[in-house]
């Protein structure tokens, strides 16, 4: 007790002066025992957002053991839980750091109830696997508030928000306190940085990945419940919130030796800098970002996907790829050139004499040998059975296209409006000038005759 004490004045006191402080988990994990707290630290750092925890047991034995050292992990270990006895819990929480990922946890939340657990999942919380009753713990669940990481700057609002009107409630109380004078002022200007701060990232980034996926499709609630359905049952099959290419992969039944053209994919949704790691294997794309690859992806015409693979070799956006880069296009989807189809393709192939190769030409080699790209679109098939079916985005497309070809008319009219309009104006000018003209004339005509009439002196 007299240790809790010290430690809640010592928290309370980093946050009178805007430090980071902890926060209490309104419920318990407690054992059959005793009462155990869960707390956890707001920070405002990427380098310290946590981006993965893991339970486990803390005996070899136990079907749930888990060492996350190897895997860069680091533990949480409260000393009453070591199941050092059998009737003594043996829970350990191991947790991960890591600044370049695409979202954190924002909130821990304890489930006792199955009314707890509808509440939460209303509030899109997430629930770790494991019941803590599988530890010797109580009968409750760990639930984590997922935020982008991109974000952050929208929950941090929020947070500074709460400590100014908890300051300006103590300033009222006592005006005369300069400490709290300087802390409102603190806030104020801290508030002030990060709502500019969101601004600048609302200019840059649309939003959330899955929000932007339910717009940009205009989902509906049940389609939406479909494709997560498919990535959590189909794809995240270790259930731990991300998956690798190498998974993708192997979800779609394709090579992978295809890996690099699916990274692209996601490329092309989420851009390069959130797609980089080390592996194929390294799990790094989580529900979100991989719904929005997906959707962008599945919603690509014919002619879009090929100005995509073209892309993806024309890096700089020269409007021509090398003779080098077409063979590792083709070494990319028929590893080897396997097929004899690449082979006959080949010989007939005639490449220009600098070697290079302009879109025009790409495009007309794509629909003499359709079967030389014709995995990329295979891979787009298959996304399109699996999330949702071939129908529901082909009406999709449909729509997207009355809707694009409703937009170039409503332009199109538009612009023959305003040119009308430019037309009439200048007519009415010009109607306008002649006018004066024909006005200054009679004018002088009218002067020339009153001095031929005038009597001379």
């Amino acid at each position: 007790m007299r240790e809790m004490s010290a430690f809640k004045a010592e928290n309370e006191s980093r946050r009178a002066h805007g430090d980071s402080y902890f926060v209490r988990v309104k419920k318990d994990i407690g054992s059959k025992n005793e009462k155990v707290d869960l707390w956890y630290k707001l920070v405002s750092s990427k380098e310290e957002f946590m981006t993965d925890i893991v339970l486990g047991s803390t005996q070899p034995r136990h079907k749930h053991f888990f060492f996350g050292e190897k895997e860069s992990y680091k533990l949480i270990m409260h000393p009453g839980m070591k199941g050092m006895s059998a009737s003594d819990p043996n829970l350990c929480i191991w947790f991960k750091k890591e600044a370049n990922q695409l979202r954190h946890v924002s909130d821990i939340q304890i489930s006792h109830s199955k009314e707890d657990e509808l509440n939460l999942q209303k509030r899109n919380y997430e629930m770790l696997p494991i019941c803590l009753s599988k530890f010797g713990c109580g009968y409750c669940k760990i639930w984590l508030l997922w935020t982008s990481t991109h974000l952050m700057r929208l929950t941090d609002c929020d947070h500074i928000q709460k400590e100014l009107k908890e300051y300006t409630e103590f300033l009222a109380k006592t005006p005369d306190d300069p400490i709290l004078r300087k802390m409102v002022s603190t806030a104020n200007f801290r508030l002030k940085d990060a709502q500019l701060r969101e601004e600048d990232h609302a200019r840059d980034i649309p939003g959330d990945d899955l929000v932007y996926t339910k717009e940009f499709l205009a989902l509906k609630q049940t389609e939406l419940k479909k494709m997560r359905f498919v990535y959590k049952r189909y794809i995240d099959l270790d259930k731990r919130g991300r998956i690798s290419i190498e998974e993708f992969a192997t979800f779609l039944r394709e090579p992978l030796s295809l890996c690099s053209f699916l990274r692209q994919i996601f490329a092309l949704a989420l851009g390069n800098a959130d797609t980089q790691s080390d592996s194929s294997k390294t799990p790094i794309f989580n529900l979100a970002a991989t719904l929005k690859a997906v959707s962008v992806f599945c919603m690509l015409s014919s002619a879009d996907v090929l100005r995509f693979i073209f892309s993806c070799y024309d890096v700089k956006g020269y409007g021509f790829i090398d003779r080098a880069a077409f063979y590792d296009l083709l070494e990319l989807f028929h590893p080897r050139y396997q097929d004899d189809r690449v082979h006959s393709a080949l010989k007939e192939i005639e490449l220009p004499a600098d070697g290079t190769m302009q879109f025009v030409l790409f495009e007309s080699l794509s629909r003499r040998f359709p079967h030389l790209l014709y995995p990329a679109f295979r891979v787009q098939d298959k996304l399109r059975k699996k999330f949702l079916g071939v129908r529901w985005w082909k009406r999709k497309l449909e729509m997207y296209c009355i809707a694009y070809q409703r937009v170039e008319r409503d332009k199109k009219r538009e612009s023959e409006i305003e040119s009308m309009e430019r037309k009439q104006r200048y007519e009415m000018a010009e109607a306008l000038h002649d006018e004066d003209r024909d006005f200054f004339n009679v004018k002088e005509r009218r002067r020339k005759k009153n001095r031929s009439t005038a009597p001379s002196r």
